[in-house]
């Protein structure tokens, strides 16, 4: 489908990627709960809906505060007519470092991010809690860092804040199974999990002063296992492989933080996963 027509589709549907999204719970009783969320629609059309959501939030993101190479991308791929010039080369800057090589396997991977960073970015409000901080994607396929961080803040809680440390997966069913990936997750984000909150950069940031406060001792949060400190694990698959049980074993596999509600699990599930990533990339493209 073209841009536009995927732009108004989505439009008319809501323009978020939840618009197009089924959630629902999974696993209840166990250390580690899960939430299925699938993309769905009842048309065709609605996939190209959500893959140019997502084409869109990428970009958007990675323009960042570059306002005018934002505009050039869109006004461009809804057109349908490619940049050329300086045009051409100022938004390569942006959409190249991901997509110019057509990397099938990182592009995959970096979409099955997007999704779940915008399925848990328009949740609705939780009681007793507010997002204080929730980044997109890291603007690289191959960052050694974290896959997300969630912050939410709890007035009434020990430090007034908690937050949530996520490792992100694809599960391409080649040789393995869902649970085998889950288990590798879980396994990285055990032995990693300090460091990578290590390697978040805060100070450039503005941040209120109790945040400030927060986000400086996440690192020994997580150190010294504080309940303030959690981990999740996001899988991203094909919709023919959603498993009927996942994550009752991670406690078993990620071992450091074990107190109740510190262990959660998400599997985000799509019609063709990299049929989905092509098309997002075709998105991003065809501005170019």
């Amino acid at each position: 489908m073209p841009a536009l027509q995927a732009m108004e589709r989505a439009r008319a549907a809501g323009g978020r990627l939840v618009d197009f999204t089924q959630r629902e719970s999974r696993g209840i009783g166990q250390v580690c709960p899960w939430d299925l969320v699938v993309t769905i629609g009842p048309e065709p059309e609605d996939l190209d809906a959500a893959a140019w959501i997502i084409a869109d939030e990428i970009m958007r993101a990675r323009t960042d505060l570059d306002d005018l190479a934002y505009r050039l991308w869109r006004d461009s791929a809804l057109a349908g007519t490619p940049l050329t010039g300086p045009d051409r080369a100022h938004v390569l800057l942006y959409a190249g470092p991901v997509f110019e090589a057509n990397d099938t396997t990182g592009i995959t991977g970096y979409v099955g991010e997007w999704l779940w960073y915008l399925s848990t970015r328009d949740l609705p409000p939780e009681p007793g809690r507010s997002v204080e901080i929730l980044d997109p994607p890291s603007s690289t396929v191959t960052d050694s860092g974290p896959d997300g961080l969630v912050i939410h803040r709890v007035p009434g809680s020990e430090l007034g804040f908690v937050f949530r440390l996520w490792e992100m997966k694809k599960f391409t069913a080649e040789k393995t199974k869902p649970s085998d990936t889950i288990r590798k997750a879980w396994q990285q984000l055990n032995t990693w999990g300090a460091r990578y909150l290590g390697q978040i950069s805060w100070g450039g940031r503005e941040l209120a002063p109790d945040t400030r406060e927060f986000v400086a001792s996440i690192a020994r949060q997580w150190v010294d296992a504080k309940v303030s400190g959690n981990g999740g694990v996001s899988i991203a698959l094909d919709a023919e492989y959603i498993p009927d049980t996942a994550f009752e074993r991670s406690h078993q596999h990620f071992t450091t933080h074990t107190h109740p509600g510190a262990l959660q699990g998400v599997v985000v599930a799509i019609e063709d996963l990299e049929d989905f990533a092509k098309d997002v990339r075709r998105y991003v493209w065809s501005a170019l």
